[in-house]
């Protein structure tokens, strides 16, 4: 907040969030109907201002809070907790550059059956002053799109139908099964086996929670291409986290390891893109990934960009996310959720050790009310099973490290996301040095 502008009131959150929020998105103003969960109602309590932390640790367990007790739905859909006090007490603002009398930090989550982090995104664009701005350039990138895809002609566009429907959807479905039934029957999660499973574990409900800056995107553009011309940032991203789990797993001074190990890569069916007026929702399936998983060095860097980039190209010629978006939805219907479809999504995990969601931030930096919001961070609460989650995030030209881990896996979050930005800087020293 800065000088002479006051610190942004509950109430002034709320109706910034009501008038530019809910009356455009239906869903924030329901929640699931006790009669029937097809019906909704619409409530007014869902926001409320609390004390500001003293250090970074009360933010953290209050955070830890957020991530692990769970949302009633018949009471509402969504909350938000806002605080405000002094500068830098909370630990959310990463290289602030400007002066500030006070720090407002707002705390936001969502039932899944909201939306989805893509959606999200969405939401808090349209609560900015700049609203306008931001749907202008993803109309801007959807015009583009539609302008090289009209280059190919309509002859080429019919025939790319034709192959698509045939060996993507139907020689790809039945590609995309086969891998997961033989994955999820003959992959193990290595940290099980070196995590003493005793009654302690079982009862801890904390999380380790922690959160930093890799890179600015432009840097990070040029070192993945310097490294490997067909790799994207995700799969550096994805070498980053298969790098800290090793050194992860290391911490338990294993007897052994294992050749390769899972994870899960989630995958917004609409192209990560939720169009201005387009109705929000929760569109992500997700595909599993084996990754490998052995005693690393960085001269071999390249190596294993190069091996993930593959791994991760061929997951996208098959439409796995598209049938795990299908088969969840079919086992939550006709089995009203409970225990079998908890057990069910356990199992398509595939016994995999991490989730890594990239989600796409703003360009520059955006303003609720006049008031800079400096961070924007988002966390993946962990899917069943899974003891490990990474968000990778974008924020004017900075890219945002978060994870979410189960304590006995990583007991120190902060030193795991410094596993994976040691493992970056060391990357750009090695290449420099070329």
């Amino acid at each position: 907040n800065e000088k002479g502008m006051d610190p942004i009131s509950i109430k002034e959150f709320e109706d910034l969030w009501k008038s530019r929020v809910m009356n455009k998105h239906e869903r924030f103003r329901c929640r699931v109907s006790k009669d029937g969960t097809r019906y909704f109602e619409s409530f007014d309590e869902y926001a409320k201002e609390s004390p500001h932390p003293q250090d970074e640790g009360e933010f953290k367990t209050r955070l830890n809070r957020f991530l692990t007790t769970r949302i009633n739905v018949n009471d509402k859909l969504w909350e938000a907790e806002i605080c405000t006090g002094d500068v830098g007490k909370s630990g959310t603002m990463i290289e602030c550059q400007q002066n500030y009398d006070s720090e407002t930090v707002a705390l936001f989550r969502s039932h899944h059956c909201l939306c989805d982090g893509v959606s999200m995104s969405a939401v808090i664009a349209d609560a900015a002053d700049e609203a306008h701005e931001l749907n202008e350039v993803v109309l801007k990138g959807l015009e583009k799109y539609r302008k090289e895809d009209a280059k190919r002609g309509l002859l080429l566009q019919l025939v790319t139908l034709i192959v698509g429907i045939i060996w993507y959807h139907i020689v790809g479905s039945i590609k995309a099964l086969s891998a997961q039934l033989w994955n999820m029957f003959t992959s193990s999660n290595p940290f099980h086996d070196v995590v003493v499973n005793d009654e302690r574990y079982k009862k801890r409900s904390k999380r380790s929670i922690a959160w930093k800056k890799l890179a600015d995107v432009d840097d990070a553009k040029e070192l993945v291409k310097r490294l490997e011309t067909k790799a994207t940032l995700n799969d550096l991203f994805v070498t980053l986290l298969s790098v800290a789990l090793e050194k992860q797993y290391e911490e338990f001074k294993p007897k052994s390891y294992p050749s390769s190990v899972n994870i899960v890569i989630p995958v917004h069916l609409s192209g990560g893109l939720t169009l201005p007026g387009e109705s929000i929702g929760n569109k992500i399936g997700a595909f599993v990934a084996p990754i490998p998983f052995s005693q690393f060095s960085t001269s071999k860097t390249r190596m294993r960009l190069s091996q993930i980039s593959q791994i991760m190209r061929n997951s996208k010629r098959v439409p796995a996310p598209q049938l795990s978006w299908v088969i969840t939805a079919l086992i939550c219907k006709f089995t009203s959720g409970g225990e079998f479809a908890k057990k069910a999504i356990v199992q398509s995990n595939c016994h995999a050790v991490a989730v890594i969601s990239n989600v796409r931030g703003f360009p520059f930096k955006i303003h609720w009310n006049g008031r800079r919001i400096e961070t924007i961070c988002p966390f993946l609460p962990l899917p069943p099973g899974i003891p490990i989650g990474i968000v990778v995030s974008t924020y004017d030209q900075m890219i945002l490290l978060s994870i979410d881990a189960e304590s006995h896996i990583v007991p120190d979050g902060d030193k795991f996301l410094n596993f994976m930005i040691d493992e970056y800087k060391e990357m750009k020293d090695f290449f420099a040095r070329k």
